[in-house]
């Protein structure tokens, strides 16, 4: 690759399109970027830390007489409805359901069976509540074998890969581009070694790792990790196609206020889509703090629920200027639920009960509520096949319901590395039909 054409990139355009029949897409000045050769499922984890509070969005509830005041909301407002997802009329939730509800599935009733932030995050991101299991990403990328240079990016919260896949943690998106190409020198825009040199470096490194991965005495950690560097060697041109859409500084969406708290989530989403469409990545997790209201819960809650739908409509839209939106399977998260009353300082607690949203585009599992939990924000048990309100023969919905049916729709359950890690106890449930 020459100088010329590794650095066009720096006036990066924000509306990349897809150019139809060509598979290419194109930067300002008319470098055409190969489309990636994966065409599967591409999964991102949109992890809220602290613990949101659901009754105030997809499982809404409304005050009882006689019992302490479950959300401030309703009690001037009734629930809302967007085809078939009820949603609490609060925040910009009525904007976001009625945009998004023909491609939301709402579960509902999932019991974390914790209020410990630690034992709810595990849980609910790795489907047991003790450690030892992969999050579902990382089991994603494992199971595929897709021989990705990045193929897991994690940017924060839960992201244990035990050993089935490597992550690249992306603490900081403003150095992501040293990463991509650690050749250039950032000071002159020049490179440290000339494209005959790299060459020659690239062939000598795969041929001595492609020798050390055969050799039957390396250690299957180490023989991963080697895996791992041949595949960035032999996909550099898959890197290269990253390197050219990463957005400059100027171009990187910027963060944002939530309340208290400075919002990245935007950047986490731009950097995650990008890397999809180069095709050196297909899952991602992505987090979003400031869920944790004990103090003065309506107002946080407010900004920081804004922020995340302003987010996911970004996402979706993003994702679609990009060709891509028609491939994303986005699972939405917390570590748990919040108590379905006000603290003394108009906080909320903890409270084992929460969520799980998957959003995919015109999916046929999608503009379903799964799931049930009385006025007092309670599970209830559901039968796994009809999927309603069953007290005899039914299950509460628990983490690894939710896993393993995750599993099944995305392909991954009959793979080895899942085989690896089986919830061999927990009941099949018809969540995605």
């Amino acid at each position: 690759m020459s100088y010329s054409s590794r650095f066009t990139r720096r006036n990066f355009l924000q509306g990349l399109a897809c150019a139809g029949a060509a598979g290419m897409m194109y930067g300002v000045a008319g470098r055409a970027v190969a489309a990636s050769t994966y065409n599967g499922k591409l999964l991102v984890n949109l992890q809220l830390v602290g613990a949101m509070d659901v009754t105030s969005f997809a499982d809404p509830k409304v005050n009882v007489p006689g019992k302490p005041i479950i959300n401030d909301w309703a009690q001037t407002a009734q629930a809302g409805k967007a085809g078939n997802i009820p949603y609490a009329s609060f925040a910009a939730n009525a904007a976001f359901f009625d945009k998004y509800y023909q491609d939301i599935l709402v579960i509902n009733g999932v019991d974390a069976q914790t209020n410990s932030h630690t034992v709810g995050v595990l849980h609910n991101w790795s489907g047991r509540n003790t450690e030892g299991f992969p999050s579902l990403t990382a089991l994603f990328a494992g199971a595929s074998q897709s021989g990705m240079p990045m193929p897991y990016l994690n940017f924060g919260g839960f992201g244990a890969t035990q050993g089935v896949s490597t992550v690249t943690q992306i603490g900081k998106i403003s150095i992501l581009q040293n990463l991509v190409e650690p050749d250039l020198a950032e000071s002159s825009n020049k490179l440290y070694v000339p494209d005959s040199d790299w060459q020659r470096i690239v062939a000598m490194h795969s041929a001595g790792l492609t020798a050390r991965s055969a050799d039957a005495a390396t250690l299957e950690g180490a023989r991963q990790q080697q895996q791992a560097y041949l595949n960035a060697l032999t996909n550099s041109g898959a890197i290269a196609n990253f390197a050219d859409l990463l957005p400059t500084t100027a171009n990187l969406e910027p963060t944002r206020k939530a309340g208290s708290v400075t919002s990245s989530l935007r950047q986490q989403m731009q950097v995650s889509l990008l890397a999809f469409k180069a095709g050196v990545s297909m899952t991602a997790d992505v987090y979003e703090p400031g869920f944790d209201t004990h103090q003065d819960h309506d107002t946080r809650l407010t900004a920081a629920l804004t922020s995340v739908t302003d987010a996911i409509d970004y996402f979706w839209t993003y994702a679609a200027s990009l060709g891509i939106a028609d491939r994303v399977v986005l699972v939405v998260g917390s570590d748990f639920g919040r108590t379905p009353y006000y603290n003394s300082s108009d906080g909320k607690d903890h409270w084992p009960i929460g969520s799980v949203m998957v959003m995919q585009q015109k999916a046929s599992f999608t503009n379903r509520v799964v799931g049930l939990t009385d006025s007092g924000h309670n599970a209830l048990a559901i039968n796994p096949k009809t999927l309603q309100a069953d007290s005899i023969n039914g299950v509460t919905l628990k983490p690894e319901h939710v896993h393993k049916a995750l599993r099944k729709y995305l392909g991954i359950d009959t793979a080895a590395v899942t085989q690896q890690f089986p919830f061999t106890t927990t009941e099949d449930v018809a969540i995605f039909g």
